[in-house]
């Protein structure tokens, strides 16, 4: 039987953010409540944007051999950097791999043939975890990051109190806030194995468990 390579990084992730959240909550005294049964639709994917530039970003643009266009600069919140001979240039929104082809025709006449190289210094991009996690709080984006991912790097589920059933991912689009919905317990039982991809800035949610007494 072929093993699909996502299926194996999905259930080690998986297993990374039960052990995290379990080594943490051992050290609590919390009451174990009963696991929700509710089965939510999943989110569609998203396609990988965290290599994008965004506002803050800082970026470092080289020339092989015209290094006096050489230049370090921080990507402005209108998304624009200023550089040398060619002005203002929208970064904002492009890859990197873009910027470098619009920089290479920009510099045609100055720097002809001149290979440019531009490279994230920093990045800014953030995304948020907040609820039932044992770190909640803002996590740095300096790569692809699925919901798993930032839920292990905000320290994992509080195992005592987290219901995964109903995982929440809220994220501005047009101008307009949107929620999505997991169920990582499909995932956590290899009932789902498809990635969901963060974008910058999205607030993760893992809500608590209601007990009733």
């Amino acid at each position: 039987m072929k093993i699909n390579p996502n299926q194996i990084l999905t259930f080690g992730l998986a297993l990374l953010v039960l052990l995290l959240g379990f080594m943490t909550g051992c050290e609590t005294n919390s009451r174990v409540g009963s696991a929700s049964s509710a089965v939510f639709a999943q989110a569609n994917l998203f396609p990988v944007s965290t290599n994008l530039l965004h506002e803050a970003d800082i970026i470092s643009i080289d020339f092989r051999y015209s290094t006096n266009f050489n230049t370090v600069q921080k990507i402005g919140l209108d998304g624009l950097v200023n550089l040398q001979s060619v002005g203002e240039v929208m970064a904002a929104g492009k890859t990197v791999i873009q910027l470098q082809d619009e920089l290479v025709a920009l510099y045609k006449n100055q720097a002809k043939d001149d290979p440019i190289t531009v490279k994230v210094v920093s990045a800014a991009a953030t995304v948020y975890v907040t609820g039932a996690v044992n770190h909640p709080g803002k996590i740095l984006m300096d790569r692809p990051m699925t919901v798993v991912e930032a839920i292990a790097e905000a320290g994992g589920v509080d195992p005592y109190r987290a219901k995964l059933s109903k995982v929440s991912i809220m994220r501005v689009e047009a101008g307009a806030q949107k929620t999505y919905w997991l169920n990582l317990n499909r995932l956590l039982e290899g009932e789902d194995t498809d990635l969901f991809y963060l974008k910058p800035f999205d607030v993760v949610r893992v809500p608590a468990k209601t007990f009733n007494f």
